[in-house]
């Protein structure tokens, strides 16, 4: 963590000095000398973060050095915006310089001041670690990966087999079925404390692989990655050398080594078994001594990282699930209960087993922890663990599933650590928004920059999105909501996971976490908290009790709070918290409806959700919050007045206003070249020059004011100034359609809602070459017959048509939607049948047909007359289809 946000700061300083070095009088020399020394500092944090559960005083270190380099954070943003605010060439600016140039001297002289205690600071760590042997450590090459060859030994593991399983009989089938028929390596991936290890060693152990193959090895590979070491192991543990040939073996250079070991795998039938293997360029460094052709020797290997599993070889991918509570009641009671005599103790323990089983989530190490724990205490103190179950597992004297846990952790790239123990701010079985999540991260400084992948250019969304994909394929993290085109919508944690995450944030002094900010500061840690996410779980408004001048140096403020409450704050405290680069205050209230004017004060914000806030007037002061990035104000309230301050915020990316708002003048938009989502806009509240283009507005919704649905005639001028627009969301009457070429050729996803359409929109929609999501709901269309031809919609994927009440008839051509996977209707209520073209999709892989008059849904039904439509369709799904 430290090493991250060191290289983070530097990294931005040295950004500050290269963009605004003119800027810099006074202090530039100093910001050049800080950069040197956090880049020195950074040679050693890699080191001393992987030691720091050796001493006690390089721990101190670490902490000392992550808040060192967020107070050189704090100086140079606040410096720089200063700088920002002040250039320009104009008059008026040039007069207003002058006027602060007395302000600017002192200003200089006490960043100056604070840099130099910084940088003394910063010296004195250097030579504490240079001290505790850090910086030898490193000069003669050894890495975080050699420090602890204990640790290496705990890892290891032995193909003995398990004496208790439950709930793997059909994985370690599945697998056998592969070994001994497929072509291809097998892989099994899954969290840590899932059971990998145990089902590879069912698999080594069963009679049919061990009739089947002349020869197995069981390799552990764990972090500590070796390259002659495993070499070694593989060919030792396939031919059972005496100890004399094991020596003959330690003499092999290595290129006979891999002759040897690829031999006998040519030679003879064998399975080698790498357990717990982490990394692809461990993989590519092994493969060589595997041949994978002309031979019948086979490959099975865990690990806790999907992408390898898929890069080695997807074919033989098998992920394994927690257990569901029937087979994790039955390998507990197995543990802890089924050998007992006592009938009636046995009934007791049932009842108290079965509430602690839920604490465990499925996962198989947790649950043969908290039997083992169970097996050795009498019916009185079975109560006492229910009590503290969660303490119980985690402060078991061997640590096994926080260690478990902290592997995967380690093994995580030190710009995925933050962005890791950034979810411990979101409560237990929440379902935690992926877009919300990674512009957090933006907003926090963990995606500063724009990476380039294969010569295109990749905005931060798109990395965070990455990021994500790599914590969920590293089994960090779990996959809640699938969106449309197959992105991640929602995500959460296992719940264990997640104890260990908040566990690891709070060690690393990263958050604090409340339920009751009234009890706040007995239990906050010692130390500058700059992370504080506040669950309130009823309606009790505990915020009172909070004391923000307590809290001086927040980054991120996150509220949880329900979705109905009575909480309303009638003081502000946005002064105390100026640092501030993440606000979420979704669903929280303010006394009278008005955001207070010092909202105005967060000048470090990037990131604010005001979603459901029941706001009536956005105060003008927002426009000083210029670091903008995305700004939420989405209600159900009707008529929030919002002023035109926008303009300001020349880094916004994405705004999503009210459904319904008010404007006492057109909001100006024009300034905001880095806009990409644009949501709930009415277009006559906007003005927008008549050259000007959105070029990277990607997402776009369209409303109307309260009350007023006459036809607009902005829409297409509003539709073709957003030339890379990919999903558009129109929800207004429009009467017509743009023409095709007027839309975007990147569209992608288009919903219409109480459009009003007159005309057959097929007719203009099935051109649009690359769209793959189309929804026509409410009203949309008011016509009687829709049409789609031949070779329309060339790449359409879904379709849902819903509420088109006036619609008759729809034919469909052969040739039309050729990889429609997905049809949805509802309410369409005078539509008699679906189309005789429909049986030509053969990519349709799902109808569901709602709220439809019970004769569509019998037409429709095996031996119906409409069936031989449908009967190539895997799922047909009828919902609420009995109105006559």
């Amino acid at each position: 963590m430290a090493e991250f946000v060191v290289s983070g700061v530097a990294t931005r300083l040295g950004n500050l000095l290269e963009q605004e070095a003119k800027f810099l009088y006074g202090v530039s020399d100093q910001f050049q000398q800080l950069q040197t020394e956090l880049k020195r500092m950074q040679c050693f944090l890699k080191e001393a973060d992987a030691r720091q559960h050796e001493s006690e005083i390089v721990m101190q270190g670490v902490a000392e050095m992550r808040d060192l380099a967020y107070d050189a954070e704090d100086i140079i943003a606040t410096y720089a915006l200063k700088v920002a605010s002040n250039k320009g060439g104009s008059v008026q600016k040039a007069l207003k310089r002058f006027a602060c140039i007395l302000g600017e001297g002192i200003t200089v002289h006490r960043v100056g001041s604070k840099i130099a205690d910084i940088m003394t600071k910063l010296s004195n760590l250097r030579k504490s670690f240079e001290g505790n042997c850090i910086r030898e450590s490193i000069m003669q090459g050894r890495g975080p990966s050699s420090l602890n060859e204990t640790q290496r030994e705990q890892r290891e593991t032995y193909p003995h087999p398990e004496r208790i399983v439950v709930g793997l009989e059909d994985d370690t089938n599945k697998l056998v079925v592969f070994l001994l028929k497929e072509e291809g390596v097998a892989s099994i991936c899954g969290m840590g404390g899932l059971g990998k290890t145990t089902l590879a060693k069912m698999v080594y152990n069963h009679h049919q692989v061990k009739r089947h193959f002349d020869r197995r090895a069981w390799v552990c590979i764990s972090q500590q990655f070796q390259r002659r070491r495993v070499w070694e192991d593989i060919l030792i543990s396939l031919l059972s050398p005496s100890k004399d040939q094991r020596d003959d073996i330690r003499t092999l250079n290595n290129l006979m080594l891999v002759e040897k070991i690829r031999q006998v795998q040519q030679e003879q039938t064998c399975l080698v078994i790498l357990d717990d293997i982490w990394k692809i360029e461990d993989w590519n460094i092994l493969r060589e001594v595997f041949p994978m052709e002309n031979t019948d020797s086979k490959i099975l290997l865990s690990s806790r990282n999907k992408n390898l599993a898929l890069y080695v070889d997807p074919r033989g991918l098998h992920e394994l699930q927690c257990l569901n509570n029937e087979k994790s009641w039955e390998l507990l009671e197995k543990i802890a209960i089924s050998w007992r005599s006592d009938s009636l103790t046995k009934t007791k323990m049932e009842k108290l087993g079965k509430e602690m089983i839920g604490y465990c989530g499925g996962l198989p190490l947790a649950i043969t922890i908290l039997g083992g724990l169970l097996a050795a205490k009498k019916i009185e103190e079975w109560e006492d663990v229910l009590r503290h179950v969660k303490s119980y597992l985690y402060e078991q004297p061997d640590l096994r599933l926080t260690n478990v846990m902290g592997l995967s952790y380690d093994d995580l790239p030190c710009h995925l650590k933050p962005c890791f123990l950034y979810l411990a701010h979101f409560p237990e079985d929440f379902e935690i928004p992926r877009k919300e999540l990674t512009r957090m991260w933006m907003g926090e400084g963990f995606i500063s920059q724009i990476q380039n992948r294969g010569g295109r250019e990749d905005t931060m969304e798109d990395v965070g999105e990455r990021y994500l994909q790599e914590l969920v394929q590293r089994c960090m993290v779990q996959v809640g909501k699938n969106g449309s085109l197959g992105k991640i919508r929602t995500c959460r944690i296992h719940d264990l996971m997640r104890e260990f995450c908040v566990s690891k944030a709070q060690q690393e002094n990263f958050l604090q976490i409340t339920k009751n900010p009234s009890t706040e500061e007995s239990n906050a840690r010692i130390g500058k908290i700059r992370r504080l996410a506040i669950n309130l779980e009823s309606s009790d408004n505990y915020l009172e009790g909070i004391k923000f001048n307590k809290y001086p140096y927040l980054r991120s403020l996150l509220y949880f709070v329900p979705h109905d409450n009575n909480l309303y704050l009638k003081e502000s405290y946005f002064k105390k918290i100026r640092l501030l680069r993440v606000l979420n205050l979704e669903n929280f209230h303010y006394y009278c409806g008005n955001l207070p004017d010092d909202i105005g004060y967060l000048i470090h914000l990037r990131f604010l959700s005001l979603k459901n806030t029941k706001i009536e007037i956005v105060p003008s002061s927002m426009g000083n919050l210029k670091c903008l990035e995305t700004l939420d104000l989405r209600s159900q309230e009707y008529g929030m007045k919002v002023p035109n301050v926008f303009k300001n915020m020349k880094q916004l990316r994405h705004l999503y206003l009210p459904i319904y708002y008010r404007v006492s003048e057109k909001l100006e938009l024009s300034n905001l070249h880095y806009l990409q989502t644009l949501v709930n806009v009415i277009p006559e509240s906007i003005h927008i020059p008549s050259s000007f283009r959105f070029n990277r507005l990607r997402s776009l919704r369209t409303t109307t004011f309260l009350n007023e649905w006459e036809w607009d005639s902005d829409v297409v001028q509003v539709v073709s100034s957003c030339p890379d627009i990919y999903k558009l969301n129109l929800h207004r009457l429009i009467k017509k359609l743009p023409k095709a070429h007027q839309f975007s050729p990147n569209l992608a996803k288009l919903t219409l809602w109480r459009t009003g359409l007159e005309e057959d929109p097929m007719a203009t929609l099935e051109k649009l070459s690359n769209l793959k999501i189309l929804r026509l709901l409410f009203n949309s269309f008011l016509g009687k017959n829709m049409v789609c031809s031949q070779r329309g919609f060339p790449l359409l994927q879904s379709l849902v048509l819903s509420e088109l009440r006036y619609l008759e008839e729809w034919r469909v051509y052969e040739g039309a939607a050729p990889n429609l996977l997905h049809l949805e209707i509802r309410e369409c209520w005078c539509l008699m049948t679906i189309p005789d073209g429909l049986s030509f999709i053969a990519t349709l892989q799902k109808l569901e047909i709602n709220d439809m008059p019970k004769s569509f849904k019998d037409r429709l039904d095996k031996g119906g007359p409409d069936f031989y439509k449908v009967q190539h369709v895997p799922s047909l799904v009828f919902q609420q289809c009995d109105r006559e």
